[in-house]
């Protein structure tokens, strides 16, 4: 009977480091069984889903309130899972919110599986004072990025960097003829990309917000043309009833890179696109708007100066930052047109993302992630046998003395 282990991921980027993971696992170990919490992606890749990330791609800590019953409901059987199944590992991606307690069960029902979380929470952003917890939680931090391995060592936690996994799922860009060609667009006119997010609540706050903008900048520089890449995670209805009628926008579907390899600028929303963003090189503006009492608990929280990741990495604003109430139609367009017109400050900041690129580490994240996660399994596997030998042993040693 071959290993089995169980991946969770919450949202669609966690979906596609999960995918890419489980396909480096399956390439190692054939035989490996895996279950989990993810997308198509994971599906595709060839894990048994039991709960799709459609319904748990929350953000903010008003909507995760609203969709508690929801949640618990597949925590609970998530759980029922782990303890009725014989895993090998347990590996958690990013989610901490429903991942730590996850681990949190493991470890109280003291069922000897180990705990390996892969793409680390964002600690150094809002709870370093829960690095400790984490450490009492998780055998294993895999991390992506450089600085993360410092947070964990310090608290006693195994950790590795492995490298960032986009290195490995954003490749060598195509030509743009044929990437126009694949977009069906025209190489004549400047083209802009909106990446308004993946998930539902950024997408009914944030795209309002980019179109606005887009049409202000369309009225100064008529030429514009507008692209937006849908997330598999977002159906064309919800993002075709956000369209106006008198803006054109091409909607293309599982086409993001190549639409940020063809644009001449990017309107993205904070988050794993900007370091995608910043591994092609494409320009961009950072935008994010959440309700406002999710805005004041998350200042609250957040202890960095800089929230957009591509910022993070670099330890200074290289790309500009539109947050909450500075995320207005006006400034973004300003901003934007005032980047598409000024070659010399595109250069610059091509400059500055090819260095943050450049700290990602090297392709090859998802391979080394997997044969840490197989070594995890292999030494459980021996302590089990060790184990069982030692039973076996003194069972007999019982039946010795008793004769």
């Amino acid at each position: 009977m071959g290993k089995k282990v169980m991946i969770v991921a919450g949202e669609a980027s966690g979906d596609l480091h999960g995918a890419n993971l489980v396909k480096a696992l399956r390439h190692l170990s054939p035989d490996l069984e895996i279950v989990g919490i993810g997308g198509e992606k994971m599906k595709a890749a060839g894990v048994e889903i039991l709960f799709d990330i459609s319904q748990m791609a929350i953000v903010g800590f008003t909507e995760v309130l609203s969709q508690f019953k929801k949640l618990r409901r597949i925590f609970l059987k998530t759980c029922r899972v782990i303890k009725t199944e014989e895993l090998a590992a347990l590996i958690l991606i990013d989610y901490p919110g429903f991942n730590l307690r996850l681990a949190a069960h493991v470890k109280k029902h003291k069922l000897e599986i180990p705990v390996i979380y892969y793409i680390s929470p964002q600690v150094w952003a809002w709870g370093k004072g829960r690095v400790k917890r984490i450490a009492e939680l998780v055998d294993k931090m895999i991390v992506v990025f450089p600085f993360e391995r410092e947070i964990y060592r310090n608290e006693g936690l195994p950790v590795e960097f492995v490298g960032h996994p986009l290195l490995d799922v954003i490749g060598e860009r195509e030509s743009e003829e044929k990437t126009a060609t694949d977009l069906n667009v025209s190489l004549d006119n400047p083209i802009v990309g909106l990446l308004p997010g993946s998930r539902r609540q950024e997408i009914n706050r944030l795209l309002p917000l980019m179109l606005k903008a887009a049409k202000l900048m369309r009225k100064e520089m008529p030429t514009l043309r507008f692209i937006l890449p849908r997330a598999s995670t977002v159906s064309s209805p919800e993002i075709g009833n956000l369209l106006p009628p008198d803006l054109e926008v091409s909607v293309v579907t599982d086409k993001t890179y190549k639409v940020m390899a063809l644009a001449d600028l990017l309107l993205v929303a904070s988050g794993t696109a900007t370091l995608e963003a910043a591994c092609v090189g494409t320009p961009m503006i950072i935008v994010y708007k959440v309700s406002l009492l999710n805005w004041l608990l998350a200042k609250s929280l957040i202890k960095i100066p800089h929230l957009g990741l591509v910022n993070v990495v670099a330890g200074r604003k290289v790309v500009p930052e539109f947050l909450q109430f500075e995320a207005e139609p006006r400034r973004l367009a300003s901003a934007a047109l005032s980047l598409l017109e000024d070659r010399d400050k595109q250069e610059l900041m091509k400059k500055d993302l090819k260095a943050v690129k450049a700290q990602l580490g090297r392709p090859g994240a998802s391979r080394r992630a997997a044969h840490l996660v197989l070594e995890m399994t292999e030494d459980r596997e021996r302590k089990t046998a060790e184990d069982r030998r030692q039973r076996t042993e003194d069972r007999e040693q019982k039946t010795e003395d008793r004769r």
